[in-house]
């Protein structure tokens, strides 16, 4: 397993793009919908899981999902589902609600427990 790799789901690519271009030390993968329901691309090589959540029809795939057993971060874009999620085993959640910078330093953090990347290779 590579300690680095972390696939990514997006249906709109714009947090993919943002996970890019912030965290470079980080090798994301983008996994398309096909890959949840067929398990195509899911496999033990990936350390992690971000799942961006946008709405109620996202929920089924985020499940499905949830079964692999990797490690799980739900971006949630969704004000319905704020707080809904917590108390879950092997799944994180960032409220992504806010502003870009807001969740910015949220994600610092969280990848730095995660991956113990070096403080100089983020971005600031």
């Amino acid at each position: 397993m590579d300690p680095n790799k972390v696939l990514v789901f997006d249906n709109h690519h714009y947090f993919s793009r943002f996970l890019k271009y912030e965290f470079k030390d980080i090798k994301f993968i983008v996994g398309e919908k096909e890959s949840i329901l067929y398990g195509t691309e899911i496999n033990k090589s990936f350390s992690l899981i971000v799942y961006v959540f946008y709405s109620e029809e996202d929920l089924i795939n985020l499940f499905r999902l949830y079964s692999y057993g990797i490690k799980l971060l739900v971006c949630n874009h969704s004000p319905k589902f704020v707080n809904k999620f917590r108390n879950i085993e092997n799944m994180s959640v960032l409220d992504c609600l806010e502003t870009k910078s807001g969740y910015r330093a949220d994600l610092r953090v969280y990848f730095n427990q995660e991956f113990s990347i070096a403080k100089d290779t983020i971005k600031n």
